[in-house]
């Protein structure tokens, strides 16, 4: 058979399957034209409409500057420079162990944003940024952060766990956290606190709730930085008896 001869069977073959299928579709019973109409519709709009754009947003906490805080009543960081601090370990509560930003809608209910969430751990984003305000607060730098090698010499360690880090529906960011501060050497309790920090967030945006959490961490900072001053006073005054 030449080129041509198949040429002209394969278009026949075509003409007839598309008329055996126009055909088949017309026996159809009443209901099953519409079913079969609704079908093609639903292929057509799978492929005419455009792809679903993506909502996401990530945001993370950020330190405050000192000329952002009520930091004026901490004095002599540059006498406080040379001190080592050892900030950790850092607990949160396993249910923020999830890049989803947590709202407590009550009690007993918490919901899941569907577009905000944290650009990293958020563990890890809450230590680097109350360890860069214990910084710009003390102007110690030397912090080391949970864990550190055996038998680096610290002269305070502070340690914390928190109990609760979210906003809740009516805008307000609270922070609740037992904190200690031990010497570095033997490990002695200076200092234990339970802190309990409230911010009104502008909104319920993703930002917003982040800012407003910052500003808790910030005055969770000046709370450790303040003990971590009275220890080192204390210290220097009785090493001078």
């Amino acid at each position: 058979m030449s080129h041509e001869s198949d040429t002209t069977h394969i278009g026949r073959l075509m003409r007839c399957t598309a008329a055996g299928t126009f055909a088949s579709f017309y026996r159809m019973p009443f209901k099953a034209h519409i079913a079969a109409a609704a079908m093609m519709l639903l292929v057509a709009g799978c492929t005419l409409l455009p792809p679903k754009q993506d909502e996401t947003r990530f945001i993370v906490l950020s330190s405050v500057a000192m000329a952002d805080s009520n930091t004026s009543a901490l004095t002599g960081g540059e006498k406080l420079a040379p001190i080592a601090i050892g900030l950790g370990p850092i607990h949160l509560p396993e249910y923020l162990d999830r890049p989803e930003l947590v709202i407590r809608a009550s009690p007993n209910s918490l919901d899941l944003s569907r577009t905000d969430r944290w650009a990293e751990p958020l563990i890890d984003n809450f230590r680097h940024v109350l360890a860069n305000n214990l910084t710009g607060l003390l102007g110690a730098k030397n912090i080391m952060q949970f864990p550190w090698d055996p038998g680096t010499p610290l002269d305070f360690v502070v340690q914390v766990q928190v109990q609760r880090f979210e906003a809740d529906t009516t805008r307000k960011a609270e922070l609740i956290a037992t904190w200690e501060l031990r010497t570095g050497h033997n490990n002695q309790v200076l200092a234990t606190r339970k802190a309990q920090m409230t911010q009104l967030s502008t909104s319920l945006a993703g930002d917003a709730v982040a800012a407003a959490l910052s500003k808790a961490v910030a005055e969770l900072a000046e709370q450790i930085a303040s003990a971590i001053v009275q220890a080192e006073q204390q210290r220097v005054a009785g090493a001078r008896r």
